[in-house]
Order: C-alpha cells, then structure tokens, then sequence
C-alpha cells in the first residue's frame, strides 16, 4: 500500500548568477534546491536516509554517494548499530561466533 504524499511548491528569488557560476542550469534548479534542503534535514538528524532516497527517487547507494560528494557524514551510531545487530539477530542472519 503506498501512501500519496501532500506536496507544496515554493518561489525562491535568487540572482541568476548566483547558480549559473555554479553550472545549476535552468533546468536542474529545482533538483538542487530540494537535494540540498533534504541533506540539511538529514544532516540534522530530522529526516532518515531512506525516506531521503525515496524523496530524490534513488536508491540507498546513490543517496550513499551523493552524501559522499556533498561530504555530509552517515548518522550512524551506536543505537542504530544494536538496533541493526537486533534486527539480524531476529532474522536468524548472525550465529553466536559473530556478535
């Protein structure tokens, strides 16, 4: 069951030069603006990585290396590794030898 998200749309006014002496063209302003809005969110700890990807249409290793690119680190701690470690555990995919 997929859920439709409420969408919004917003004008940003920014000189022109601005993004053409980044090479944004007309055409990739939209996907910029909302790529480096979703990292902050992320960067904050107010978004995950997942939802992150689904939002930019992509899959968890094209999001890994536009976070790569874009040097915004992985949130990754100790919580969410026992929350991993847990979730395998249950899964049956790690033995004893392992932990």
């Amino acid at each position: 069951m997929s859920v439709e998200l409420k969408m919004i749309t917003t004008e940003i006014h920014l000189p022109s030069e601005i993004l053409y002496s980044q090479g944004i063209g007309k055409d990739r302003i939209e996907y910029f603006v909302k790529k480096n809005f979703l990292l902050e969110l992320y960067r904050e700890g107010k978004i995950s990585l997942g939802k992150m990807a689904q939002l930019l249409e992509m899959n968890l290793f094209e999001m890994l290396g536009i976070m790569k690119d874009s040097n915004v680190p992985l949130n990754y701690g100790v919580a969410e590794l026992k929350e991993d470690i847990e979730t395998a555990n249950r899964l049956g995919l790690l033995d004893e030898d392992s932990q």
